[in-house]
């Protein structure tokens, strides 16, 4: 049998598609039954409209067997439930992007597989800070916040200077398990002057591993238990941009961070220490 695209599953069922991103209430009746049943009173509250507005709307998706009446209450049907999860995450999907749009059309995303781009949802409730003008530490001051306030940190980067060097020696002195997945172009520069002697330092702590990706990196991640902080490549200059950084203390963004250093880590080898 001849596998259909999705273009042509649209054009067959461009209607129904239409119909729920087309009408702000069908959209936000489905998202708020995504957290169980509601009446329709709380359906009233959560939409700002009267019931003369929502009852139109809820007998059309009664029509489509996607919402049924339980004990009074709305719910969503068995596949209701299969449609509302992927309304939900295209509006999340489509708010992180509105949210941070200068941050995601400025920069070079592919550094992130695709299989974390397809939960990108989960870095709304993030904020991008920026160094200025008055202020050119800003970047720099909140990674220090980050290292400080962590139980332990996991980081992803393709660039290393001397302060981030001297930052990471003193958590792992402060007893804090660290882990650093690197590029190989990194790797190649740690070896020499000043940061092979930092490296020595460090070599008889057990709570410090840095692995060699396999693959190329680019950008630099630094998650921790309380924190994600996400920098990226820029468009025009093709160089990492050390000034802006997209922060979050969301349990969901930094989970999703964790996923990102595992991805990395999986495809790393462990980095041999020099001397001191």
């Amino acid at each position: 049998m001849k596998e259909v695209s999705p273009l042509e599953i649209y054009s067959k069922y461009h209607d129904d598609v239409q119909a729920i991103f087309r009408s702000r209430l069908l959209t936000q009746v489905l998202i708020a039954l995504g957290s169980g049943s509601k009446s329709l009173s709380t359906l009233r509250d959560i939409t700002g409209s009267s019931s003369q507005a929502l009852i139109p709307k809820i007998r059309y998706l009664e029509g489509l067997h996607y919402v049924e009446s339980v004990k009074g209450d709305y719910a969503l049907t068995p596949i209701g439930r299969i449609i509302e999860p992927e309304i939900e995450r295209l509006v999340m999907v489509m708010g992180v992007l509105r949210h941070h749009r200068d941050f995601w059309i400025e920069h070079d995303i592919e550094g992130i597989p695709p299989e974390l781009l397809r939960e990108i949802q989960h870095l709304y409730n993030s904020e991008v800070v920026k160094d200025v003008e008055e202020n050119i530490f800003v970047v720099y001051a909140a990674f220090l916040t980050i290292l400080s306030e962590a139980s332990w940190i996991h980081g992803v980067s393709s660039i290393m200077s001397q302060v981030l060097a001297n930052a990471i020696k003193e958590a792992v002195q402060d007893g804090k398990p660290v882990e650093l997945v690197i590029s190989q172009k990194l790797a190649q520069t740690l070896i020499t002057e000043p940061y092979d002697a930092v490296l020595g330092s460090l070599k008889e702590y057990t709570n410090f591993s840095i692995y060699i990706s396999s693959s190329p990196v680019k950008l630099g991640m630094t998650v921790t238990d309380r924190y994600l902080s996400l920098g990226l490549y820029r468009h025009d200059t093709g160089t990492y941009d050390a000034a802006t950084d997209l922060i979050s203390t969301n349990a969901t963004a930094v989970a999703w961070g964790e996923r990102l250093f595992q991805y990395y880590k999986a495809g790393s080898r462990l980095l041999q220490l020099p001397p001191e």
